[in-house]
C-alpha cells in the first residue's frame, strides 16, 4: 500500500468513526500493515512538555501532520476514560494546566474529521 493509499485509510476511518484516538489508530496502521512504531514522542507545537503520544517514527508523524495541514483531520481533547477503555495510555501525569509545564505531562487526544474550528477564546 502507498503512503498516500494509507492516508486516504486514515481520513476515511477518522471521518466514519467521528473520533479515533491514537490507540485506535494504531490499530488501524497494524492492519494496513504500515509501519508507524519508533522511538519518538508526539508534543504540542505550543509546548514539548505537553505531550500527546509516544512511539512513533518521524514518517508515521509527518503522515499524520500531513493530514492535519490538508484540513482532513484534527486533534480535540479528550477523556483519559478514553484510552482507558481503549486498553492504554502513557504513563505520565496528565495535563491539568497548560500554564507553565514544569514536567512532561499527557494530553489525551482524539483525531476528528475536518479542519479545526476556531475557537472563542473570549467565553471563558
Amino acid at each position: 500500500m502507498t503512503r498516500e493509499q494509507v492516508k486516504r485509510k486514515v481520513r476515511e476511518y477518522i471521518r466514519q468513526n467521528n473520533s479515533v484516538s491514537y490507540i485506535e489508530l494504531q490499530r488501524l496502521l497494524d492492519e494496513l500493515e504500515y509501519n508507524y512504531r519508533g522511538d519518538l514522542c508526539i508534543v504540542s507545537s505550543k509546548c514539548e512538555r505537553a505531550i500527546f503520544w509516544d512511539g512513533w517514527n518521524q514518517d508515521a508523524i509527518d503522515l499524520m501532520n500531513e493530514i492535519q495541514d490538508e484540513g482532513g483531520i484534527h486533534k480535540e481533547p479528550t477523556q483519559f476514560l478514553t484510552y482507558l477503555l481503549g486498553g492504554g495510555g502513557l504513563s505520565l501525569p496528565i495535563v491539568q494546566s497548560a500554564v507553565d509545564l514544569k514536567q512532561d505531562c499527557w494530553i489525551p487526544v482524539v483525531f476528528c474529521p475536518g479542519p479545526e474550528k476556531a475557537r472563542n477564546r473570549d467565553n471563558g
